[in-house]
Formats: structure tokens, sequence, C-alpha cells
């Protein structure tokens, strides 16, 4: 596939990319929601997330290539998983939107809201369309087996192949891009956010 290719696929499945995006920004409200009700709840997800602290200790490379292999298995499961009618790309997006909006609260009760764009912002501009579009390949993934399963005649494989295409060359590089950021770049945008 070419990029000129590559764009009109991306064009056909914005539908797709925009459904991720949606049950995203809605479980980040619901997650913020929550959080401002049970205070407990807030601290009981960041208490999870403090167990990752570990990872800070090691070589910058190493916590870069942490980031990216754990970003990437994420795409790849929401991605190929997707064929199970979408049920998968629905968890990804709705955790991630959930913790999200739990984080934000508590953050932006404690230190603010430069405080929380400087730790999203950095990265996340690239690491979160990456995540939109691989949950968006899931989806479509999925309607085109339920199409299929309803005697739809799709090429199935090559759905799969696309999504297999657009995950080697678009969002693996875009996701070590933002595991880059995240490591190096990031931690200063918050140290002079704080």
């Amino acid at each position: 596939m070419s990029r000129r290719d590559d764009l009109d696929y991306f064009r056909s499945i914005w539908i797709y990319i925009g459904l991720s995006v949606l049950l995203f920004i809605a479980t980040i409200f619901m997650g913020y929601a929550a959080a401002s009700t049970d205070s407990e709840l807030a601290s009981t997800w960041l208490k999870e997330m403090e167990m990752l602290k570990w990872i800070m200790g090691l070589n910058p490379m190493l916590i870069m290539l942490i980031i990216f292999f754990k970003n990437l298995l994420s795409c790849v499961l929401s991605t190929f998983l997707g064929i199970g009618l979408g049920i998968m790309p629905l968890i990804v997006d709705t955790s991630n939107g959930f913790l999200v909006g739990i984080v934000a609260y508590k953050i932006m009760h404690a230190q603010g809201l430069l405080y929380l764009l400087a730790g999203i912002l950095p990265h996340g501009i690239i690491e979160l369309p990456s995540i939109f579009i691989s949950s968006g390949l899931g989806f479509r993934l999925g309607h085109v087996l339920a199409l299929s399963i309803f005697g739809v005649r799709i090429d199935l494989s090559g759905e799969v192949r696309k999504a297999g295409h657009i995950m080697a060359w678009w969002i693996a590089p875009f996701l070590l891009l933002a595991a880059a950021i995240e490591t190096f770049i990031t931690p200063i945008a918050i140290s002079l956010a704080s």
C-alpha cells in the first residue's frame, strides 16, 4: 500500500476512529465524575498506578522501551482482538478513558490544570491518536466479521492485512516516538509546570 492508499484507508475508517474518540471522551467524564463522587476510588486507582513507580529507577532507554512495548501490545490487542465483534477496543477505550478521568480529577485538585496538561500533552498528542486508530481498526474488523456472519461477502483476510500494514507502518513508529517523548520530554514539561 502506498501513502495515498493509507490515507484513503484512514478516510474509509473515520467513523470507527470517531467511535473510539467518543468512547474515550465519554469515559473520561465518567471517571472524573466517579472520582469527584468517591475520593476513595481515585486513591485506590492511583495506588495501583504507584506500584509501577519501580520503572522510574531504570535506565531511560529501558523505560522508553517498556512504555513503547506496553502501548504497542495494547494497540495490537485492541486491533486484532477487535475481530471479536469489537469487544477488545471497547474495553481499551473505556478503561483508558475512565483512568484518565480519575487521574485528571486527582491532579486537577492537587496540582492544577497546567500540571495535568504538562503530564499529558507532550506525548499524548502522538500516543492518543495512535490508540484511537488502533481501536478504530479493531472496531472495523469486528464490524466486518459481523457482516460476514450475516452473509455479506467481505475480504476479511484483506482487512486483517490492511490493519497489520497500518500497525507496522504508522502506529508502531508513532508509539515509539511517543514513548521517547514521554521518557525524555514529559518529565521536563512537568518540572516546568510544578
